[in-house]
């Protein structure tokens, strides 16, 4: 089945190509520099890593399968490679993804994608470190990968996810699919702390049921170009989704968050935060949109962008967007987008802070609210030892 969708995806994107700054999702991000990078090797030299128990470890896209020998929580995974999933619906993303041309470039390149499933009432109290290794086998490649969570019935389940790599460019083209059953927890983040040439580009698509508590969050800091992808489908009632993401950019940085939430039910919570801190000719990017079906009363969703310029020559697009179907709900939308306030910076100047720890003081505050809102105290922790580098840096 695999192969028959990988071959579908190639003729899709062979007749489209890449993305163009004529559709609604790329009109202000360009896809001029993936021509640059070629596929990746699938020959390339094993390497060796050291993993711990709470750990588990891709190397170049594609699960080390050593890792799991010292997963603390390996009882409560199952794994199989995508090759041997013989169910389509199991392996279908959205909609909106196979009408995306660098998704199915991706459907289309990786290989040895893999399964994970959490079993039922899996309650992990610690958080699981996903460790994606990136080692180069040749100059500009494009590594794909295609994996798929399973979170089941009554599961709590947290997890923090890194890229680790040394300093070369790299498209790391990454499609993830996220199912959380009936009455689970799953506690998402995400570090990119990279200042390299990285070109990342994620697609992930959560498909949640009845009466789950879903949050994600991430911080980017300096990525060179960074687009991400995410839709939610919250499918049953009671469901909670929650999504806060903080920006860092610098130099001519790039960063692009396109997020789509579908209320699919009735009695279902959404909220978006995204915040971005832009200096020198940074760049940051915000599509958010939330659908709210007929039938789907008593839904209650906001979102909300700010963005923090530093330079005359960044720039902030921000497009929040509401389509309702339904009359009993209450949906909120909000972006602003500004410098840092001089009457607040002379207020701190005025009780003996010099100029530069007073801006430095109003920038982490700015941050400092989306920070609050993560879901996972560790990644809070990272988060303000990557801002406090950022700014010093």
């Amino acid at each position: 089945m695999i192969d028959s969708i990988k071959k579908n995806s190639l003729e899709f994107f062979n007749a489209n190509g890449l993305p163009s700054k004529k559709l609604e999702n790329w009109k202000f991000t360009s896809s001029k520099n993936f021509k640059n990078f070629n596929k990746s090797s699938s020959k390339a030299e094993k390497q060796k890593i050291e993993s711990d128990e709470l750990s588990i470890v891709f190397i170049n896209g594609v699960l080390d399968i050593d890792s799991l020998e010292n997963f603390k929580f390996s009882d409560l995974l199952e794994v199989k490679n995508l090759n041997e999933i013989d169910n389509e619906e199991l392996l279908h993303c959205s909609a909106n993804f196979l009408n995306e041309s660098m998704f199915n470039l991706g459907v289309s390149e990786f290989e040895n994608g893999n399964y994970l499933s959490f079993k039922k009432n899996s309650v992990v109290d610690e958080v699981i470190n996903i460790k994606n290794y990136f080692f180069e086998n040749g100059e500009n490649e494009r590594v794909s990968s295609f994996n798929i969570f399973h979170i089941n019935e009554g599961s709590e389940i947290s997890i923090i996810e890194e890229d680790i790599k040394e300093n070369y460019s790299i498209f790391n083209l990454k499609l993830n699919k996220f199912i959380c059953e009936n009455s689970s927890i799953l506690k998402y983040g995400k570090s990119f702390n990279d200042d390299s040439q990285t070109h990342s580009l994620s697609y992930n698509y959560y498909q949640i049921e009845k009466d789950v508590a879903l949050s994600v969050d991430s911080m980017v800091k300096s990525s060179f170009f960074n687009k991400e992808f995410i839709e939610v489908d919250l499918n049953n009632v009671g469901s909670d989704a929650k999504i806060n993401i903080l920006n860092l950019g610098k130099q001519e940085q790039h960063v692009d968050n396109n997020i789509l939430i579908n209320h699919n039910a009735e009695h279902c919570t959404s909220f978006q935060h995204v915040r971005n801190i832009l200096d020198n000719k940074s760049t940051a990017v915000f599509n958010g949109k939330v659908i709210v079906s007929e039938g789907a009363q008593q839904t209650d969703s906001n979102q909300s962008n700010k963005n923090l310029l530093l330079s005359l020559e960044s720039n902030a697009f921000s497009n929040p967007q509401l389509e309702i179907y339904a009359d009993d709900v209450s949906c909120g939308h909000g972006s602003t987008t500004g410098a840092l306030d001089e009457n607040s910076i002379f207020y701190l100047r005025a009780r003996g802070i010099d100029y530069s720890s007073a801006q430095k003081i109003l920038i982490k505050a700015f941050a400092k609210e989306v920070i609050d809102d993560f879901s996972l105290s560790s990644l809070q922790d990272i988060s303000e030892i990557a801002l406090d580098s950022w700014i010093d840096g």
